[in-house]
């Protein structure tokens, strides 16, 4: 059960956030370079974006739930959503940058953003899942 409320909970904080920190910084220029290679306005796929972070969501659920000792929650979401966080946004920063026509400071911006939302949703998982109860016997 565990798994299926972090999915959620962290789908929807992950959602949250990024329309957040795009709303800012597609507001503030930063990431003007990346217009023409989005999908325009009357072509939005808001859909796929959810399934997307449902998925990523249960994912980053899975692999904690996987590996997690149990023993303090806030800092085995942190260290685990820092490590996730790099995994994730470190390559993708590079990746975007060589395969398309963007600015530089655009793309680490999107991956520092990225790293942070990763961040923040691994906490909250590490909280959803809590300690792990020690079996008496």
């Amino acid at each position: 059960m565990k798994l299926v409320i972090s999915t959620i909970v962290s789908a929807v904080v992950l959602l949250l956030l990024a329309f957040l920190f795009y709303s800012v910084v597609f507001a503030t220029g930063h990431m003007s370079s990346f217009v023409h290679i989005m999908r325009g306005q009357s072509d939005p796929k808001l859909w796929a974006n959810i399934v997307g972070t449902l998925f990523q969501g249960f994912f980053l659920s899975l692999v904690y739930k996987m590996h997690y000792k149990g023993v303090s929650p806030f800092k085995e979401g942190f260290t685990f959503g820092v490590l996730m966080g790099l995994l994730l946004s470190v390559p993708y920063v590079f990746f975007m940058w060589a395969n398309y026509l963007v600015r530089y400071y655009g793309v680490i911006l999107d991956g520092v953003g990225m790293g942070f939302r990763i961040l923040v949703a691994c906490i909250i998982i590490g909280l959803i899942f809590g300690k792990k109860e020690v079996k008496q016997a």
